[in-house]
């Protein structure tokens, strides 16, 4: 019986060569897509998290604050819930910076250090994004002993925008390729069950189980999925040996079995729903009008 499983899934495979060519085909691209969707939103927010992580906030404190105020500067900002970190910088370490950046001495030309004590805050990687911004900064900026607040973070927010905007965009795709995947699989198996129609009623007048109709043409569909996957997963080391180099590509390569499996599991499930679905009304039942 097993035997006969076999023969029948070859043979409807290479009974509508051009369909199955096709099937295959957007199976296949239809993986890519949705494969690209769930590592989009891994690296999105991989991506999400450094980019967070580095908008910082300067928080410049008036000259005429001493130790205590400081302190209590410091105090407020550990309240804060927002606040990831904070680092304090002196005024002479400001100025040491700025020596370091500008490769000038200005000392000797200033009778005193112009340049304030300052705290670098860091924020919470979650707690950004374009509403929650500017309600943060307005509140650090009425801290006690806060004189100026700078911050730039109008491209990074740009940035978020637009990689959120992008896997809207993947989503769709994937949701469209998704569908017509399994859409041409059922298509196909509805057609081959159709063109055998004859040979499915003699079986099915000779007392044949209804597994033994179904089994073939669910088969077929799975291993047009595993096909799929595999032109996918070979596409997909021919990319990270191009790739190997860029710190993404690396991040993929540690986790190639993951993705392998992942693409396989993918193909598999796309070729069994399309196939299932196209054997939902196969019944036992003798159908005088020409329908399986």
């Amino acid at each position: 019986m097993i035997w006969y499983y076999i023969k029948e899934t070859i043979s409807s495979l290479f009974k509508s060569k051009l369909a199955s060519l096709l099937i295959i085909s957007t199976t296949a691209i239809a993986i890519v897509f949705v494969t690209f969707s769930i590592g989009l939103v891994i690296f999105s927010k991989i991506i999400n998290s450094n980019l967070k992580d580095n908008i910082q906030i300067s928080l410049f404190v008036s000259d005429s604050s001493n130790e205590t105020q400081i302190k209590q500067i410091e105090n407020n900002l550990d309240k804060n819930i927002y606040v990831a970190s904070k680092t304090f910088v002196s005024k002479d370490e400001a100025l040491k910076i700025m020596k370091e950046k500008t490769g000038q001495d200005f000392s000797s030309v200033l009778e005193a250090n112009p340049l304030p004590a300052m705290f670098q805050v860091k924020l919470v990687a979650d707690s950004v994004n374009p509403s929650t911004i500017e309600p943060i900064i307005n509140n650090l900026k009425k801290i006690n002993g806060i004189e100026d607040v700078v911050y730039d973070y109008t491209l990074t927010l740009k940035v978020l925008n637009y990689i959120n905007e992008s896997k809207k965009v993947i989503y769709i795709i994937s949701f469209i390729l998704v569908l017509l995947s399994i859409y041409l699989v059922y298509s196909n198996n509805r057609l081959l069950l159709s063109s055998r129609l004859n040979q499915y009623t003699a079986m099915k007048l000779v007392g044949a189980k209804l597994s033994t109709i179904k089994i073939p043409i669910i088969l077929n569909g799975i291993f047009m999925g595993i096909l799929s996957a595999i032109i996918c997963i070979i596409f997909y080391f021919i990319i990270e040996k191009f790739l190997v180099q860029i710190y993404a590509a690396q991040f993929i390569k540690e986790e190639t079995y993951y993705i392998v499996g992942l693409i396989s599991a993918i193909g598999i499930v796309l070729g069994f729903l399309g196939s299932y679905l196209s054997t939902l009304k196969v019944s036992l039942k003798v159908n005088k009008s020409n329908r399986i």
